[in-house]
């Protein structure tokens, strides 16, 4: 019985163990649809076509014997290609990388194949996944499958476009700054960044492999997917500490009592300190509020309470450079000079990443505790609201352009770093968990998609609501190019 390569995760691994579908199909057709549409979008830039088929066949032999591997059993899945991936090639988009091959798993791949999915190959990224476009000089870039001549977003740019394009069933990525909900939202797709220290960052590179662990704040990883149970599966399956990182906590994922989309609280923001977005996007997430509110909801225009969005991406900037310089001093500090150069001391963000580079102990330790503050204010506005709606970025997916080129926001120009980053990292300084919906699409025919902000920890709270605003907004719908 025929497949759709749209279905979701859970919908596959439920047809699986029903056999209305093998494993060994279910590759097979995702196998030939990499053949036919990634030589347009470069999404999957390792493909491990014969691992895969050998690793489908075994689970099929294994269902046969009444052998269920997990909930994820035959499941075929693409991996962001800074994760590394046992005998697989993990480049990081980083040519001194380009022929480096783990040998084991990152944490979170090896407990979605213990869940039974299957790993086609590497998705592509932007060199060391520094910048919201996926293209590096390894494999070039990756396209969007809504548009070729715009990109889908980064740094988990390939895994959006394999996932939306029906090239695999879900990706796993990471997000520093936005990198798993903005190509989220720039192709169509659901996406999750989990509450900080959910999951582990073990075997993730920025960090080359043998280098100290530096980056210890605001980078997770999150899956990209076409529905929100399959978010919901994914991240409970690679949530926990592991033996590299035991300040993880063992945070229980508790599912939460029923509440009618009627009796919950939004509050909802389409300007974080002036910073402006399309008319399509305001319009879009304003009709969203009123559909919420003809539904009984509480909904309220407001930003939280005494939340400095300037001080917050001074302090994203700050820590995010101290922590990057720590294993890679000299290019970050020309990352920095190449991004303050687009934006000058007028951008927060701009004075913060300057600090961090030149960064003292107690500077460090200065910069944590503000973080502290501004945590403390956002959990405290969470007390009143069950989420918060806002942008993902200023605008739809941006065309194939340069790293710092202005971006066109309707009749103003944005600096390239704010546009990409000024709607998400906040979120990843505060460590509150963030789920993108696919909401409308522009004018042009580009999805829009939508931020639900939650308190920390509330990640199955947060995806039940999700899961009921996703009946107002609708669910994924496929690129047209990509349903032939």
């Amino acid at each position: 019985m025929p497949v759709d390569p749209f279905s979701s995760a859970v919908e596959l691994a439920a047809a699986i163990r029903a056999r209305r579908t093998s494993a060994a199909q279910l590759v097979e057709l995702y196998l030939a649809r990499i053949e036919r549409h990634n030589p347009a979008l470069n999404a999957i830039c390792t493909l491990d076509k014969a691992g895969a088929t050998r690793r489908a066949r075994e689970a099929d032999a294994a269902l046969a014997r009444a052998e269920l591997w997990g909930p994820l059993h035959g499941v075929p899945m693409t991996i962001k290609d800074a994760l590394e991936t046992a005998g697989l090639r993990t480049t990081g988009g980083h040519p001194p990388l380009k022929d480096y091959i783990p040998t084991v798993d990152a944490p979170a791949v090896a407990r979605l194949r213990a869940a039974g999915a299957i790993l086609l190959g590497k998705s592509n990224v932007p060199p060391l996944s520094a910048d919201y476009r996926a293209d590096n000089p390894i494999f070039g870039r990756t396209n969007n499958p809504w548009n070729l001549e715009r990109t889908p977003g980064g740094s988990t740019g390939g895994g959006a476009a394999a996932v939306a394009a029906g090239l695999s069933a879900f990706d796993v990525g990471s997000d520093l700054a936005g990198s798993v909900r903005t190509p989220a939202h720039f192709c169509g797709l659901f996406g999750l960044k989990p509450t900080e220290r959910r999951i582990p960052n073990t075997g993730h590179i920025p960090e080359p492999p043998g280098l100290p662990r530096a980056v210890r704040h605001m980078n997770v990883l999150g899956p990209l997917a076409r529905s929100i149970e399959d978010l919901a599966l994914i991240t409970k399956t690679i949530s926990g500490p592991d033996d590299a990182e035991w300040d993880l906590a063992p945070v229980p994922w508790v599912e939460v009592p029923e509440k009618p989309l009627g009796k919950c609280r939004f509050a909802w923001s389409t300007d974080f300190g002036g910073v402006p977005v399309t008319a399509d996007t305001r319009n879009a997430i304003q009709q969203l509020a009123r559909a919420l509110a003809n539904r009984g909801c509480a909904i309220e225009q407001r930003n939280p309470d005494g939340f400095s969005f300037d001080e917050a991406w001074e302090t994203w900037g700050e820590i995010a450079i101290a922590e990057r310089a720590a294993t890679g001093g000299d290019r970050s500090r020309e990352r920095v000079a190449a991004l303050n150069a687009t934006l000058g001391d007028a951008w927060a963000v701009a004075r913060g990443s300057a600090k961090g580079v030149r960064a003292t102990v107690a500077d460090y330790l200065a910069a944590l505790t503000r973080r502290d503050a501004l945590i403390t204010r956002l959990e405290k506005f969470f007390g009143q609201w069950d989420a918060l709606i806002c942008p993902v970025t200023v605008s739809p997916a941006i065309p194939h352009v340069p790293f710092g080129t202005p971006i066109d926001v309707d009749d103003q120009k944005v600096p390239y770093f704010i546009a990409g980053t000024a709607y998400t990292c906040p979120f990843n300084l505060t460590g509150n968990p963030s789920v993108v919906l696919p909401l409308t699409r522009s004018r042009e025919g580009l999805p829009i998609g939508v931020q639900l902000v939650g308190p920390r920890w509330s990640e199955p709270g947060l995806l039940a609501l999700a899961q009921k605003v996703a009946l107002v907004t609708g669910p994924f719908t496929p690129p047209p190019e990509s349903k032939e």
